[in-house]
């Protein structure tokens, strides 16, 4: 177990607020606009990096993006399926968590690279930073085989040994998360057990690209209430956005979905990154929401088999992490598109009646 003394390190906590969000940030990637966050978690990220504390290194990835409709960023990472944690035998949405298996209690303390703590003093008030009582807590540790660089794990409660089940608490330290960063760069996933998975033990995947995705800004119309679908993307996918700050109500209705996945053992996987309205009202060279997208597919039982690429949250996202060297010099659009539809189409059609008639009767899965 990670112990509490060096979780209440003053080093290693990073207390916030409502009033350290940022809600607005430029479209443009790559650029140096860093938040007190940003810096604090890469400073640590490139020190974790400096200490070889990875597996293998990836500050030198190669990285293009493949000619076609959706503009894939793609990036060759051959290490990552040979030097990679074996994954556990996942065989359910959801499996009590087995503390005997490999979780984050077992890391060392310095793969640790920060604590976030968030502290209000009533559920109405939020207090300054450094006064009130932390209602939520989070971990940012290292993933020692990761995608690419800064790529961390966020682990809410990591102490609570939670399985790897999507709560509400959880969602909303990733959500803060996003919103202390001052760049549209950071993106956070998460893999339901059957839906790539690895470890069950909570946790999301965070780390900052500087390249574009299509679903930034891709087309949506809406489904029925705050739920709307993309126009044009191979992979159908379920999106929402954070609308009037209100982060509450932004939860509500994705664990809406959440919850009925749960109840039919649907495996899902689910991307948060900035972007622009769904309405398509956002000003030019400006991300002005959270968009929060989440896929129905097909599972994918037992220990993880990856031969070109998986298919997992990052690559339904357009952003595919390429594991063959055989395969890249020619890879294309083409050879991408088939693969990830394919896991989510047929789901989703399944699915879209379903979540509709959810938020046309406005009725809550219990």
């Amino acid at each position: 177990m990670v112990s509490k003394e060096v979780k209440a390190s003053h080093e290693l906590v990073f207390k916030y607020s409502n009033s350290d969000f940022v809600y607005n940030t430029s479209s443009d990637h790559g650029q140096d606009m860093m938040s007190a966050f940003d810096s604090l978690l890469l400073e640590k990220w490139k020190a974790a990096d400096d200490a070889s504390l990875f597996n293998y290194k990836v500050d030198d990835v190669e990285t293009k993006l493949l000619a076609g409709k959706y503009k894939f960023v793609v990036q060759m990472n051959a290490n990552r399926k040979i030097m990679k944690r074996k994954s556990q035998n996942i065989l359910n949405v959801v499996q009590p968590f087995e503390p005997e298996c490999f979780n984050f209690t077992k890391i060392k303390t310095e793969e640790i690279l920060t604590n976030l703590h968030y502290e209000q003093n009533s559920p109405k008030t939020v207090d300054t930073v450094g006064k009130g009582t932390a209602v939520l807590e989070g971990s940012v540790v290292i993933n020692n085989a990761p995608i690419c660089s800064n790529h961390s794990l966020l682990v809410p409660f990591l102490d609570q040994c939670q399985p790897q089940v999507l709560n509400e608490k959880g969602l909303m330290i990733a959500l803060h998360t996003i919103l202390l960063s001052t760049t549209p760069d950071i993106r956070i996933g998460f893999n339901s057990l059957t839906g790539y998975a690895s470890v069950n033990h909570f946790h999301f995947h965070l780390y900052y690209l500087s390249h574009k995705l299509n679903i930034e800004t891709a087309e949506c119309r809406r489904l029925a209430g705050p739920c709307y679908v993309f126009k044009d993307f191979p992979c159908p996918a379920f999106v929402f956005q954070l609308e009037n700050k209100d982060v509450d109500e932004l939860i509500r209705s994705v664990m809406k979905v959440i919850k009925l996945f749960l109840s039919k053992e649907i495996a899902h996987n689910l991307y948060i990154t900035r972007g622009t309205s769904l309405d398509g009202n956002s000003t030019d060279g400006e991300y002005d929401t959270v968009r929060v997208i989440l896929w129905a597919r097909k599972p994918s039982y037992g220990i993880k088999d990856i031969s070109v690429f998986a298919t997992a949250v990052c690559e339904l996202a357009g952003h595919v992490p390429i594991y063959s060297c055989d395969h890249w010099n020619n890879l294309s659009e083409e050879d991408i598109i088939p693969t990830i539809k394919g896991v989510c189409e047929e789901e989703f059609e399944d699915m879209s009646p379903k979540i509709m008639r959810l938020f046309l009767d406005n009725n809550d899965v219990e």
